[in-house]
């Protein structure tokens, strides 16, 4: 009798572990590759993705998202249960929408405008499709914090980054890497001599705010301050010598039609130096006392090999903090 218990009770213990596999293998069968379908996905593709994904947020409704079983999602660095985080508190998207595509690597940037619970913030948004299902998400989010310049609610989709490039005017993917490392490189302990080809007319926003060629953000509006010089110029006057590294560089969406590059990184300041001299002889003493990063989600327009536009969203974090990829 107690033989036979034993035996009911490991077929209904079967039964029921059939039962729950079902509904496993049902997921499962939605992520296997089928030869005879065209998973091909193309800009239009790839923007679509996007879409669903933003009305999916401000629904506050992952599951309606075609999701792979074992996607990642990050914000801010941080790796978080999909739902969580900004999947709560965005309210609207507005219609500053910049798209970057990149087909060949399965990858889209989207960097715009959101709401907060009413409050302006600025995304960036990177996904990652395989066989027509979201593999990767990864998301930085700018919002007005205490003592930051960060001005989310005056950031526009310029149109400069949806315009398609001449085919003299493109760049190889290889080609439009370096030229956006060759960026971060003079950055990095910059004391002025690195090269970088920027184009006459460049400008940096960062966070809603331009950074470059604007005395207002200059102390006195005095326009020999670096917020009032150009891209080129601010990197020749070597004020980007705390910065002692940037690193975990990332190029994962490169749209070599519209002459995009974006990236993930960090720029780490180690405080140690106390004081140091630009190219134009001033001695500048560093105000900040202690080790500070800043993660950056970056967009790099290139045309006919030089940087016309860079649009960027900065965040501070903890020292030496890791991207989570």
């Amino acid at each position: 009798m107690h033989k036979q218990r034993l035996t009911v009770g490991a077929v209904v213990v079967l039964i029921l572990s059939l039962l729950g596999g079902s509904a496993s293998r049902a997921q499962a069968e939605k992520d296997v590759y089928d030869p005879n379908v065209s998973y091909d996905c193309d800009r239009a593709c790839l923007n679509g993705f996007v879409d669903q994904y933003l009305a999916a947020l401000v629904a506050h409704d992952p599951a309606r998202l075609p999701l792979a079983r074992d996607v990642k999602f990050t914000e801010n660095g941080q790796a978080l249960k999909l739902g969580d985080g900004l999947w709560g508190t965005a309210s609207a998207v507005t219609t500053h929408k910049i798209y970057a595509d990149d087909p060949q690597a399965g990858q889209v940037l989207f960097l715009g405008a959101l709401q907060e619970n009413g409050a302006p913030i600025i995304l960036a948004l990177r996904l990652k499709v395989e066989i027509r299902r979201i593999t990767e998400i990864e998301t930085v989010v700018t919002r007005k914090e205490a003592g930051s310049f960060a001005r989310p609610e005056a950031f526009v989709a310029k149109p400069i980054f949806s315009e398609t490039l001449a085919p003299p005017e493109r760049r190889s993917r290889q080609n439009m890497i370096a030229i956006a490392n060759s960026y971060f490189s003079a950055i990095e302990r910059g004391n002025g001599t690195k090269y970088v080809p920027f184009d006459k007319d460049c400008n940096r926003v960062e966070d809603g705010v331009q950074t470059t060629n604007n005395p207002s953000l200059s102390p006195s509006g005095n326009s020999t301050s670096v917020f009032g010089l150009g891209c080129a110029e601010q990197i020749k006057l070597g004020e980007f010598q705390p910065d002692t590294a940037i690193r975990d560089r990332r190029f994962l969406v490169v749209d070599e039609e519209r002459g995009l590059v974006f990236v993930f990184g960090f720029f780490d300041h180690d405080a140690q130096l106390r004081s140091y001299t630009r190219t134009d002889g001033r001695t500048v003493q560093q105000t900040r006392t202690a080790p500070w990063t800043w993660e950056i989600a970056e967009l790099f327009k290139i045309q006919n090999g030089k940087i016309r536009q860079i649009e960027a969203l900065v965040n501070a974090v903890p020292y030496t903090m890791k991207p989570g990829w």
